[in-house]
């Protein structure tokens, strides 16, 4: 099969001229041919090769190259994405080391094998569309990363959310380690990412990990990678989160639920920037800024022996705390109206709330916070008819499920747990790891059932 590349020659030597041609269009869909550098404007006006062979010398006479870097560097000052590859006679390490610097993707000598100058051809094609592929990424990012500076910065219309983002501001322009508090559901990881965008590694990867989600057994696999062989199913050798951070930000969220003996690991890589491989006996080294996260309270999992002080110190030379929604209600209107937009694009809906259920939303507590606001409003616009939507945005406080003390003989099971469920949930004032310790499940278990019961009300 065919490569899709377009690739055009550019050599004065008729005969070579020709005959590469023929030889590359058995394995290019396109080539295209000229015998002089004077026309490369107007050729690439016309059309954007993916690839250009340029030959170095073309005045009679002339074989030190300088005619191809002049031209190498021209067709990459119109064209930046366009991979070239330098063909001479005349071999000359120097020149070779001076191409490659002005941007040439290889430096080939003739006579040439042609299997070998079709694998050097093929790899700078692949590696052109690795780089676009890069750059679309970078883009993307960047306009994610442009979303959440605007709605943080949008969105903090109260006080305390204020002085959160102007501390967060102020420290990002640091290297210290940070600690981010608060409750499930508010937007610690976007307060994370808010930091790395303000920080001078802005240009450089953000890499979120939930340490609540990865086994136990998965551990130093998942962050720090390992070497094919270092146990069972290790079949090739894999990168870690700590390698894709490299030079950026590493945010590592929900830290309490880290082990112990896990906990060791990341106070070595906090420390001195180094760890180790599982099934290499190399130590390696880390650039990258610690930003952590957990909804538990650290300090008393220090005295419950469950967290390493000297971690804690380690993590929290800033620690923020990010307020729960009903601590900031000045925040609220604006978010409800952002979600109800963001979710009326992405549905093509045109949902409208009424001022009762405005009120209604203005009067919950919101225990699951942002996450849960967005939730109820994303469910609430695919259930639309005609813009509107009957049922409770919040039904859980519709049904006032926790002011019932009472529990009547006619309920089932999971009518009595639902409603022991948002008791406990209110007694903890929302916080889901409170409320699940107090109900003996893990925090997955106790958002599962608040989603099925959730729904169930509706």
């Amino acid at each position: 099969m065919k490569s899709p590349a377009h690739i055009l020659i550019i050599d004065d030597d008729d005969d070579l001229r020709d005959s590469l041609a023929l030889y590359l269009k058995i394995h290019f869909n396109k080539v295209r041919t000229l015998g002089d550098p004077q026309e490369i404007n107007q050729a690439l006006s016309q059309e954007e090769p993916d690839l250009v062979l340029l030959d170095m010398n073309f005045q009679q006479g002339r074989n030190d190259g300088r005619e191809g870097l002049y031209w190498l560097r021209h067709i990459k000052e119109l064209r930046p994405n366009i991979m070239v590859l330098l063909i001479t006679a005349y071999a000359d390490i120097e020149l070779a080391i001076e191409s490659l610097k002005s941007g040439a993707a290889d430096f080939i000598i003739k006579p040439w094998e042609n299997q070998k100058l079709l694998a050097s051809l093929l790899r700078a094609y692949e590696l052109k569309n690795t780089k676009h592929k890069l750059q679309q990424f970078q883009q993307q990012q960047n306009k994610a990363g442009q979303q959440t500076i605007d709605l943080l910065e949008q969105s903090a219309i109260d006080p305390g959310s204020q002085k959160v983002l102007s501390q967060a501001k102020k420290v990002a322009l640091t290297d210290a380690s940070i600690f981010i508090g608060g409750e499930n559901g508010t937007g610690k990881s976007l307060l994370a990412q808010y930091i790395h965008l303000h920080s001078s590694r802005n240009d450089q990867p953000f890499v979120s990990v939930d340490l609540g989600a990865i086994p136990e057994n998965l551990f130093e696999s998942e962050l720090f990678g390992h070497k094919k062989g270092a146990f069972t199913d290790a079949k090739e050798d894999r990168l870690g989160m700590v390698h894709r951070a490299e030079g950026g930000s590493l945010f590592l969220d929900e830290i309490a639920n880290c082990s112990v003996a896990h906990q060791q690991k990341l106070l070595r890589l906090i420390q001195d920037q180094s760890f180790q491989i599982p099934g290499s006996s190399e130590v390696q080294t880390a650039n990258v800024r610690i930003i952590s996260a957990s909804n538990a309270d650290l300090h008393q999992a220090v005295i419950d022996g469950t967290f390493r002080q000297d971690l804690l110190y380690r993590i929290n030379t800033i620690e923020l705390h990010w307020l729960p929604l009903r601590e900031r209600p000045s925040d609220l209107n604006f978010l409800i109206e952002h979600f109800r937009k963001s979710f009326n694009r992405r549905y093509q809906r045109n949902l409208s709330f009424s001022k009762k259920q405005v009120s209604e939303m203005e009067k919950y507590s919101w225990p699951g916070n942002i996450r849960e606001l967005a939730h109820n409003i994303e469910r609430a616009v695919i259930l639309a008819e005609d813009g509107h939507y009957q049922g409770a945005i919040c039904p859980r406080a519709k049904e006032k499920l926790s002011s019932q003390s009472e529990m009547p003989l006619e309920l089932n099971l999971e009518e009595l747990e639902a409603r022991h469920i948002e008791r406990v949930l209110n007694h903890h004032d929302g916080n889901m790891s409170k409320t699940a310790a107090h109900l003996g499940i893990n925090r997955n278990t106790l958002y599962r059932k608040l989603d099925k019961y959730q729904a169930r009300y509706e």
